[in-house]
């Protein structure tokens, strides 16, 4: 999905308008690009451009396999690295087609780059790529959605200053997440109830050697 998020990123707000219209509307290839431009209004020729990048394709798989708010999440964590971010912001409050929490997380995800965790990995310790590993390999962990990041409390302080905070939802499904000195979210995941115990047994294991 890398190569998909760069390239839409790259088209800019037509790129999000096309993804947006193809989510709610269900519409792929090239009516999905006519309805785009349609939205924006845009000249014609950048039907071609689209279309011969292959992406009405890609985006469709994409939607399938994380969803929207996911996809959308990733491409603004692309384009926060090289554009500014006022001007990302105002775009994502003009978007009438987000609701208003997805604009928020939006938001947050380019203010403070949540949700970004792999633009975070490339600049965490040892220590804290030791944390995720060890997470990582527990059975059944799924990744969390960062909207949930906030109603995690700490649990865990590790040695270089990294936060293990812990949430369970309402149906008892137990969260965990990673955030750095700063509170920014570094790694999140889950696991269902059979997998609970895992869970337990890789935190003793982070208390024991990681703190």
């Amino acid at each position: 999905m890398d190569e998909l998020v760069k390239k839409v990123a790259a088209l800019g707000l037509p790129g999000i308008i096309l993804v947006v219209t193809m989510a709610a509307t269900g519409l792929t290839g090239a009516a999905a690009i006519t309805a785009a431009l349609a939205f924006l209004g845009g000249p014609a020729g950048m039907l071609g451009g689209i279309a011969v990048l292959g992406l009405t394709g890609l985006i469709t798989d994409a939607l399938t396999k994380v969803g929207l708010e996911d996809l959308l999440t990733a491409i603004y964590c692309q384009r926060r690295l090289s554009e500014p971010h006022g001007k990302l912001l105002d775009e994502i409050e003009q978007l009438s087609l987000f609701d208003g929490d997805i604009k928020e997380r939006l938001k947050q995800t380019v203010t403070d780059g949540c949700g970004c965790s792999a633009a975070s990995a490339a600049n965490i310790s040892d220590v804290t790529r030791e944390a995720r590993a060890i997470l990582e390999a527990v059975p059944g962990m799924t990744p969390a959605h960062h909207r949930d990041f906030n109603s995690s409390n700490p649990i865990i302080r590790l040695r270089d200053g990294t936060a293990v905070r812990a949430w369970k939802n309402p149906l008892g499904v137990d969260h965990i997440f990673l955030a750095d000195p700063d509170g920014k979210m570094i790694y999140g995941g889950f696991v269902g109830w059979i997998h609970s115990e895992g869970l337990n047994q890789a935190l003793l294991q982070m208390r024991r050697d990681l703190t």
